[in-house]
């Protein structure tokens, strides 16, 4: 979390439950129904600076790969825009969606831009930089149907 926030003083773990009804409609506008444990609760951390006030929001999804599960995590800043990302663990052979060329594609990305990120599939096509596209997409999306929206 020190990683994307440096400066920040704390954290605090939100838990918001996913209605079914809401894990219906983001299953339908996924195209996929969400991976076991995302199901009934999406969890994020909500960063603030040593005097408590919010300065951002870190997601750690996971993702499945060709070779097991990938793990990473990224950041929003108060205005939405994601502001980092980083691949945490994976167990994949191929590293392509490790570089920071392909990661930086995301950043800048406002969380409304869920459905455009997406579309990045057709053009990165290994199992990895797939899976790093998913998460993004499936975690944005959550942001825009539960919270943290401001």
């Amino acid at each position: 979390m020190k990683r994307i926030f440096p400066d920040a003083g704390d954290y605090k773990t939100v838990n918001k439950p996913i209605s079914p009804a809401e894990r219906k409609e983001i299953e339908k506008e996924l195209g996929k129904e969400l991976l076991p444990g995302q199901q009934d609760i999406f969890t994020y951390y909500e960063m603030t600076d040593k005097k408590g006030s919010v300065i951002g929001y870190i997601f750690a999804p996971a993702q499945k790969g060709e070779f097991g599960v990938i793990e990473f995590v990224f950041g929003l800043n108060k205005e939405m825009k994601l502001i980092d990302l980083y691949v945490q663990r994976s167990r994949e052979r191929e590293n392509k969606f490790k570089d920071a060329d392909f990661l930086k594609i995301f950043k800048g990305k406002n969380a409304k831009d869920y459905s455009a990120i997406s579309k990045l599939s057709a053009t990165h096509t290994t199992f990895g930089e797939k899976a790093i596209i998913e998460g993004v997409v499936k975690e944005l999306l959550l942001v825009n149907k539960i919270g943290p929206l401001p």
